[in-house]
């Protein structure tokens, strides 16, 4: 029996971004291909890094975890350098060495996938003579911006932060205000505005990449990236919407205590207040959104993170935030967790769960879309404000915060008048329409004959022809080397 062709996933540092990278490999794996996921050393990583990939590693028992020793310290940056530009260089440092020698070993592949920010690892694959790729753990909109970005900001003599609020204009999409592009590239001619625009730059020599998303949902974006203006002067690699590539919920070995208290409320009665894994509001807000919860009369379940600095040992930091008496006064419908994780994709598909408020992650985005529950949209860094306008202004599933901008604080009338309008049964109907057809469509998309179903097909067959198109030219190129002139 012939052996099964190889994938070769290398996903970056982040949690985030290695969720969506593990529920692909298990699509690859439905598929009947075998994977092996090229990882840091844990030494490098995060724990609740390694704890992702163990419980992924359980789940599917044919996955391959191939461990990358750390790069020499000469490879590594400052401590004082950006914290993205040690991350692109650990994964450029790791990709240059290890993952080459993985690739040319007994884990030979047949095509590498490397998550958005690994783009150097193309490089690579193409050295070694396989088909690389990228996944792109955000949205279509999103690829459509950041392709294009290298191009604005190579034109343009001065930052995108000097302009503000003022909307930019993209190719078939709607504009963005400036200042809601991540901030690491609103300031020209710094180290990690380079470092960013040059990744985005490199994702056009991927031999294709794999978006986190499905066609229903993001049908302006893409449209964006298939009428091939998002490259000027380049064609845009062949784009594959394979999501949602989300985590599912009935896979937790441990059933939370915060779903037991959802078990005891109404149906869609409960808010959803999570900021995602590292997401942290400041004390003055924390102290604004527990007037605001305690003056609305809603049922809410609030994950409460600790203030930045506070020790893992301290666990009433978090607590300590909030005004003197609230538990007490809000106990009869008020759940607060304080504990560094809670269960996202579970607490979102519960019966109970009427309205998330949202930092706007992608992951958070898609699995609030798939569980059928309208957002309240409150971005906090990286991508999330982009996010913010596809999701109200788009995809019509959301509300945003009004007046909300980036460092201001948001007083406790504004979060009530903002819990009211999505928890009002005349108030939310459109966007709890819009959001119930888009749960509808992202069910459909990974069944026969649904579009990611069909998009993934398309790309394992053009892994295939790729594949024997590299593999034709580096037999050619071997000819050519070893070939003598005739006299």
């Amino acid at each position: 029996m012939a052996a099964a062709r190889r994938v070769v996933l290398f996903p970056s540092l982040g949690v985030g971004h290695l969720t969506p990278m593990l529920e692909l490999a298990a699509v690859c794996i439905r598929h009947g291909l075998a994977v092996t996921v090229a990882v840091p050393d844990p030494a490098i990583t995060a724990p609740a890094f390694s704890a992702t990939l163990r419980e992924y590693a359980s789940r599917l028992p044919s996955l391959s975890v191939h461990f990358l020793p750390p790069p020499p310290a000469h490879h590594l940056l400052s401590p004082d350098a950006h914290p993205l530009v040690r991350m692109l260089a650990v994964l450029r440092a790791l990709a240059s060495a290890a993952l080459r020698d993985l690739l040319r070993g007994p884990h030979a592949a047949q095509a590498l996938v490397a998550d958005m920010f690994s783009v150097y690892a193309i490089d690579v694959a193409a050295e070694v003579g396989v088909p690389g790729y990228l996944l792109f753990c955000t949205g279509a909109a999103n690829l459509a911006v950041f392709l294009r970005l290298p191009h604005l900001c190579s034109g343009s003599g001065g930052s995108l932060r000097e302009l503000g609020d003022k909307p930019v204009s993209f190719p078939g999409l709607r504009p963005l205000p400036a200042s809601h592009f991540p901030d690491e590239v609103l300031d020209r001619g710094t180290d990690i505005s380079a470092a960013m625009l040059d990744a985005f730059d490199r994702m056009a020599d991927a031999r294709g990449i794999l978006v986190n998303t499905f066609e229903a949902l993001e049908s302006t974006g893409v449209a964006a990236l298939r009428s091939g203006r998002c490259l000027p002067n380049r064609a845009t690699p062949p784009v594959y919407c394979v999501g949602p590539l989300i985590a599912n919920g009935d896979a937790e070995e441990e059933r939370h205590q915060c779903l037991a208290w959802l078990d005891a409320q109404p149906e869609r009665s409960v808010v959803f207040l999570c900021f995602g894994s590292r997401g942290a509001l400041s004390p003055e807000q924390v102290r604004e959104m527990a007037t605001a919860i305690e003056r609305s009369g809603q049922r809410f379940l609030w994950v409460l993170r600790a203030p930045a600095g506070a020790s893992a040992t301290e666990p009433d930091a978090a607590l300590a935030l909030l005004p003197d008496g609230f538990l007490a006064r809000t106990a009869d419908r008020v759940f607060v967790v304080t504990a560094s994780w809670a269960p996202q994709v579970a607490v979102l598909q519960h019966a109970s769960t009427g309205a998330f408020s949202t930092h706007c992650g992608w992951n958070s985005t898609l699995e609030a879309v798939a569980a059928g529950v309208p957002m309240v949209c409150w971005p906090l860094d990286a991508e999330q404000w982009m996010n913010k306008v596809f999701i109200v202004e788009e995809m019509k599933v959301g509300i945003e915060v009004r007046g909300y901008k980036p460092g201001v604080l948001v007083r406790a009338d504004i979060i009530d008048a903002t819990v009211r309008r999505i928890m009002e049964p005349e108030e939310r109907q459109g966007v709890l329409e819009k959001v119930m057809a888009a749960k509808e469509s992202a069910a459909a998309a990974w069944k026969e004959g649904g579009s990611s179903c069909v998009a993934f097909g398309e790309f394992l067959k053009n892994m295939e022809e790729d594949n024997v198109a590299m593999a034709h030219s580096s037999q050619v190129h071997v000819l050519k080397q070893t070939s003598t002139p005739s006299v």
